[in-house]
């Protein structure tokens, strides 16, 4: 796979990349001389565009941009692409990828590829501080002493760098919604709709939240119990069984959960953030168990580097864990979480890169 770091050269590139997700839409112009550099990033409230043509035309007229050295572009957005048009999950929002290319007033080779594939990308790109690892060593105290020599695979399994840990990687994302996506070793990114998945309750507590979700939606994907609103499903329902009149209990942001459990002044916040974190631990060792991700499991999105310490508890090693005869296996694939939010920008701009480099071959 092709990386920052992968064209020799002098030529300087101007490279347009959007991260066009279910709450915010980022806009931003990069650099290429060996690697990235961001030169310039906007970021709006996806609710508060109605046509991104307009969004983006006003972005590039911006004197300062030079727009008109722009050699290619991506957007990376969140929704399943159909063939030349993309719905915007969360938004409801219909991108139209013809009317928009005619519709800009510069006029480059734009791409278009779903958020996961870009944030797939961007790993490789990532430095060793941008990532946060939760587990690094097949020496982990919840492993059985005992230990299999023939599921060693160099995993890299003390790197905190993605581009030393080999084998597939299996990202998933939980934020607006739920993705989540295979990286074969060679860099190839299958994305996929997986976070619209059954959600499968492996507790008595679970299984009464499944019933409270399925009463509630009809249909109990684990996208309804990992996003933000799903960090909201879960207060609502444990908020249900709450017998101290004191604590806020119906419905609250998800924002505003995250908060008080962060800042320990809400023991129901606290419980919605301790099962959250739980059932995402089982669900990335569900996702690293169909990937074969020897190459580590990521955590992207917008939650998880909002409730680090949450994280960094047993909860989330546990029920990753918690596979039966998989636990050795699994004790040996790295987790981190992705503290870069500029990952998938990084992936859409090497994807527009590659692509206008390849017409040279």
């Amino acid at each position: 796979m092709a990386n920052g770091n992968s064209f020799s050269g002098h030529l300087d590139f101007l490279i347009f990349a959007a991260d066009i997700g279910g709450t915010n839409t980022r806009l931003s112009i990069l650099n290429f001389d060996t690697k990235f550099t961001i030169l310039n990033k906007e970021e709006f409230a996806t609710s508060e565009w109605t046509d991104l043509s307009t969004l983006i035309n006003s972005y590039l007229s911006k004197k300062d941009l030079q727009a008109e050295n722009i050699y290619a572009g991506c957007l990376s957005l969140a929704g399943p692409i159909r063939g030349d048009s993309c719905l915007l999950t969360n938004s409801k929002q219909i991108i139209d990828f013809n009317t928009l290319k005619n519709s800009l007033s510069f006029q480059f080779p734009l791409l278009f590829v779903n958020d996961l594939e870009g944030m797939g990308r961007g790993i490789s790109l990532l430095a060793s501080d941008d990532l946060l690892p939760l587990i690094h060593s097949s020496a982990d105290p919840f492993l059985s002493t005992s230990f299999n020599p023939s599921l060693t695979h160099s995993a890299g399994l003390s790197s905190s760098s993605p581009s030393e840990n080999h084998g597939h990687k299996a990202l998933i994302a939980p934020g607006t919604g739920l993705g989540e996506a295979m990286i074969t070793e060679n860099g190839e990114v299958y994305t996929s709709e997986g976070g619209h998945g059954d959600f499968a309750p492996r507790t008595e507590k679970e299984v009464d939240l499944w019933h409270f979700l399925n009463a509630k939606y009809g249909h109990v994907s684990y996208e309804r119990v990992l996003s933000g609103e799903g960090i909201e499903n879960i207060y609502e329902f444990l908020s249900l069984n709450v017998r101290d009149k004191s604590i806020s209990g119906g419905n609250l942001p998800a924002p505003e959960i995250t908060k008080k459990a962060l800042e320990g002044v809400c023991p129901l916040c606290v419980e919605t953030l301790k099962l959250f974190v739980s059932i995402l631990g089982a669900e990335a060792g569900n996702l690293a168990l169909r990937t074969l991700a020897r190459g580590g499991v990521y955590l992207g999105g917008g939650i998880p580097k909002k409730i680090i310490p949450f994280l960094k508890e047993d909860s989330i090693k546990e029920s990753f864990l918690a596979k039966g005869r998989m636990k050795e296996f699994l004790g040996q694939i790295p987790i981190f979480v992705i503290l870069n939010e500029n990952a998938p920008l990084l992936g859409a701009a090497q994807i527009a890169l590659d692509t206008y480099l390849g017409q040279f071959k």
